[in-house]
């Protein structure tokens, strides 16, 4: 087998992780076969995979030609009859020819199997944590020397640019949105409490919970996304990670909480208290759609949520609770939280680099009519954030968002937050995944908590050693 890019990580992979993705596929036997045949230990002298030539060559991207057949675009299941319909408008003011996949699911676990399985894609969905992986791996290339994109890397607010550059410094991909991790309650449920003022510690959401509990105004007023997927769990513990002050891995990449950490230990504990006393409902790490359609029942009081479903909270449409639900700063030492970009990524070998930077430009900034269509539509009808300044500070966007959360709160927050420095380790998903398993266990009692910190520390040590960076 060829030591490219894509063999070796390929090769990386742990069996886990990959037989999970095609756990998800309902191709079990087949892939497993393909992997122990076909997916043998890269020799010594090449410990690691190498990174991917910088795209472009330093010129920009000219047409190439007629190069044809349907751009092939894949994205996870967010409103996907909206992307069907910016995916139509994008082919009438581009005459293109545009197939749009949609993955359901683990969705980047998934979108690998298919990458190693050799299928192309002209644009892809991301996180900021698999931007390195996939890049390593040629699926994916930066768009540095593609026409403009220098000059909108100064268009955006430089906490997401940071999530888009490469650690080479390039620009890797352009934004589909920008969100934060927020902390919202139910008026309906803490005006019935004397003197009620947000909590401002994880303590006092403890405390004010076991007081709604014994009042018989919520049985399980905490709720939040503990399923073990990666916008769930995972976001959830490191925003409250962040807002104690724990950094989990520091700029090395090396873990943090070998001893229990600055709080590491102490928000693990956290969670299983909330789980055992039962202020959280038993189910709740099973729930799906990151636990949404439970606080819309409006039988909860406090959660964790992604910044923009606070929209959908006060929408009496869809939540008994809508006109009561409002955001005050994270509970913590420190009230940080997790702030994210997600992203559209151009394939390593786009059908045309032309073609390609036209959609990634429409979808992910100002089409050549000078219009955001998708990034301001997101912002107006669903209430996602964007890198876009412009589109951020439009009256229209501001007026919209008034209606459903403090704006004040919200860009205290914004500005109260961190990325993850560690998504831009190559590692970083396979460990993510394995933690949330293993808390999940914890949480459950099926191990303790000094177990659970050692394991994950060794897993961490284990893996980037493994991967050699």
């Amino acid at each position: 087998m060829a030591n490219d890019p894509e063999s070796l990580l390929r090769a990386k992979l742990t069996k886990r992780r990959f037989l999970t993705s095609a756990t998800a596929l309902g191709t079990l036997p087949l892939v497993a076969a393909v992997l122990n045949a076909c997916s043998p230990p890269p020799p010594p002298s090449a410990a690691a995979p190498t990174a991917a030539p910088a795209a472009g060559g330093g010129a920009p991207a000219q047409a190439q030609g007629p190069a044809s057949g349907p751009l092939k675009f894949v994205g996870w299941q967010y409103h996907p009859e909206i992307v069907e319909q910016n995916v139509n408008t994008f082919k009438q003011l581009y005459n293109e020819d545009v197939s749009y996949q949609l993955v359901p699911g683990e969705y980047h676990a998934i979108a690998e199997t298919k990458l190693i399985g050799g299928e192309h894609f002209d644009m892809m969905y991301s996180e900021e944590d698999h931007l390195v992986r996939w890049m390593k791996a040629s699926w994916i290339k930066d768009i540095d020397a593609m026409p403009g994109a220098k000059d909108m890397a100064k268009l955006m607010y430089p906490s997401n640019v940071k999530d888009l550059t490469t650690p080479e410094g390039k620009l890797g991909g352009l934004p589909y949105y920008s969100g934060h991790n927020a902390f919202i309650y139910n008026d309906q449920h803490t005006s019935q409490l004397q003197n009620f003022k947000p909590p401002t510690t994880w303590q006092e959401v403890m405390d004010v919970s076991k007081e709604l509990k014994a009042k018989k105004i919520a049985d399980y007023p905490y709720l939040s996304a503990w399923y073990r997927t990666w916008a769930s769990l995972s976001w959830s513990l490191f925003s409250i990670w962040y807002s104690e002050g724990e950094p989990v891995f520091d700029d090395n990449f090396d873990p943090t909480f070998k001893d229990g950490g600055v709080a590491f230990q102490k928000v693990l504990e956290w969670h299983k208290s909330m789980f055992d006393q039962g202020l959280v409902q038993p189910d709740i790490l099973t729930l799906q759609e990151e636990a949404l359609p439970e606080y819309q029942t409006g039988r909860h009081t406090f959660m964790v949520l992604h910044d923009y479903d606070q929209k959908t909270m006060n929408d009496p449409k869809q939540s008994k609770a809508a006109g009561s639900v409002k955001n005050a700063l994270m509970p913590g030492k420190t009230h940080e939280t997790f702030i994210w970009t997600a992203m559209y990524l151009m394939g390593g070998k786009p059908i045309s680099d032309e073609r390609a930077w036209n959609m990634m430009q429409f979808f992910g900034g100002k089409a050549k009519d000078g219009q955001y269509h998708v990034a301001k539509r997101w912002a107006l009808d669903f209430g996602l954030g964007t890198a876009w300044k412009e589109v951020v500070e439009d009256p229209e966007v501001v007026a919209q968002w008034k209606t459903w959360r403090d704006l004040d709160t919200t860009t205290k927050q914004i500005n109260t937050s961190r990325g993850r420095g560690i998504s831009k380790a190559l590692w970083f998903p396979e460990w993510d995944m394995y933690m949330m398993g293993a808390v999940q266990d914890y949480i459950q009692g099926k191990t303790e908590i000094g177990a659970l910190i050692k394991d994950l520390y060794d897993k961490a040590v284990a893996l980037k050693k493994q991967y050699a960076e």
